[in-house]
């Protein structure tokens, strides 16, 4: 494995102080922190320049920009004209090769003959099936430091995993798992989630109308739901943000905690989610 660090990257928009970000139809791009406040520094996207859009960078006009983890912007000088598959933190080029994005917004190329036989993508996770006439099945994540491990996890059939959320998984058998940021995989047990219906990159919704978070560490909860949200009414999610049918937005901080934000736009108008 080569292993490349892509520097000299150059500040692209003002001191946004974001974990994620949206694009708004008009080209106004909103950022969130990890305090789940949103923001609108007059940053500009056209929406349908965007490539791909993961949870801390995006692809546009063919260049990569990233978020690091006090929310600056970044674009490299590199051009992108193709991708295969993403996930929120990583994604993988035309020639097969994992580029992971870090805490810090530096971006790393990573090779492996492996990354060819990438088959299903999740937040911070992937499944590689390396033989095509065998049935296994190996999982990958990729941690906040762009590295990325191949794990073998007790009792775990990466192949027998059916719904790809953000930074947790759910299996055939509905047993949930979570990522965390470190990329170690926990099984939650003894939560009873039921199906996993809707997802979001460190939250999702079940079959019951109940809407789970996951913190960075891995921890899955049931939150305080802010006072003005309808679980069924959210028609929009994102990394960390949801978007509900009357345009407002409920942001998921690192802890996992909920909050409703307000906001001078018409969020309804959202185009690129970051996800």
């Amino acid at each position: 494995m080569k292993n490349f660090l892509l520097a000299g990257a150059m500040l692209l928009s003002f001191n946004a102080f974001s974990q994620s970000y949206l694009v708004l139809n008009n080209g106004v791009t909103l950022t969130t922190d990890k305090s789940g406040f949103i923001y609108d520094f007059g940053n500009f996207i056209l929406p349908y320049k965007v490539l791909a859009n993961g949870g801390n960078f995006l692809i546009a006009e063919e260049r990569l920009s990233t978020v690091d983890e006090n929310g600056f912007f970044y674009t490299k000088s590199d051009k992108i004209k193709k991708i295969k598959a993403k996930g929120q933190n990583y994604f993988i080029n035309d020639d097969n090769d994992l580029v992971t994005i870090d805490s810090k917004g530096f971006f790393y190329v990573l090779e492996d003959k492996a990354f060819k036989k990438a088959n299903n993508f999740g937040g911070n996770f992937f499944t590689v099936k390396p033989e095509d006439k065998k049935p296994a099945v190996d999982l990958y994540t990729v941690n906040s430091n762009g590295n990325y491990f191949k794990l073998k996890v007790d009792h775990l059939n990466p192949a027998d995993i059916t719904v790809f959320g953000g930074t947790y998984f759910q299996t055939k058998s509905g047993v949930t798992y979570t990522v965390n940021k470190d990329g170690f995989v926990y099984p939650k047990t003894e939560v009873k989630v039921k199906a996993i219906k809707k997802t979001g990159g460190n939250f999702f919704i079940d079959s019951d109308n109940l809407l789970y978070t996951v913190s960075e560490e891995g921890f899955l909860m049931l939150p305080v739901l802010p006072a003005n949200i309808k679980v069924s009414e959210i028609v929009k999610l994102g990394a960390n943000y949801m978007i509900d049918t009357q345009g407002r937005i409920f942001v998921v901080d690192k802890t996992g905690a909920m909050y409703e934000r307000t906001i001078d736009h018409d969020l309804l108008n959202a185009k690129v989610l970051s996800f």
